[in-house]
């Protein structure tokens, strides 16, 4: 029989190819939140951190359906969540010390992303060609079939800043030659949106 130990490792091995393809280890979004929420959990009460977890689950991961209850109702026209859902896991992975992003930026490129979304940003549309040759390559990245999610975290361990992509448009078999940036989320998975994205908030406006 394995070892705790062994059974600990073996997760940590498997987080982060999850947490990039949530997809292929929940198969949808409802799965992706119970996989990443049992595997954390796990993690936490083997290592004797129940305490540490039950504060994620009133910050981070919190809501009366969790994190998918924080873009579910916002009401958007928006076929599912599920790489969204894999990069909030990941900055909860982060700051609990069980993933490492690829890259983390320094206080002074933290600083210089942060002056970047002011209000004229948000003005015109973005690819992520034109997003990376800005910022320089993400933490991490999430994939679903429609949405890829670049998160840039910072050093230390904090909130992320997210950039969702567009891949297609929903009901589209035709693939953008370049990801278009959807939206940006900053604070509580509250989603803010760049023209492209008038789409998914169609019907909410004309409801």
């Amino acid at each position: 029989m394995q070892s705790m130990e062994a059974f600990r490792n073996r997760q940590l091995e498997t987080l982060p190819e999850a947490l990039k393809r949530p997809v292929m280890f929940g198969g949808n979004t409802h799965g992706a939140v119970l996989w990443f929420y049992l595997l954390l959990r796990d993690l936490c009460w083997i290592d004797e951190r129940e305490h540490e977890w039950n504060v994620f689950l009133e910050t981070d991961l919190r809501g009366s359906r969790g994190v998918l209850g924080q873009f579910e109702y916002q009401q958007f026209q928006i076929p599912d969540y599920i790489a969204e859902i894999a990069s909030v896991y990941a900055q909860v992975a982060h700051k609990l010390g069980y993933f490492q992003p690829e890259r983390v930026l320094n206080p002074a490129e933290w600083k210089s992303l942060q002056s970047l979304l002011s209000a004229d940003f948000f003005e015109r549309d973005w690819t992520q060609t034109e997003i990376y040759d800005r910022l320089g390559p993400p933490s991490c990245e999430h994939f679903s079939s429609e949405t890829r999610v670049a998160c840039y975290a910072p050093e230390p361990a904090a909130d992320w800043i997210f950039f969702d992509f567009s891949q297609q448009l929903p009901d589209s078999s035709d693939w953008f030659e370049t990801p278009l940036l959807r939206d940006i989320r900053r604070k509580d998975n509250r989603l803010e949106f760049f023209p492209f994205a008038d789409w998914c908030q169609k019907e909410t406006e004309e409801s």
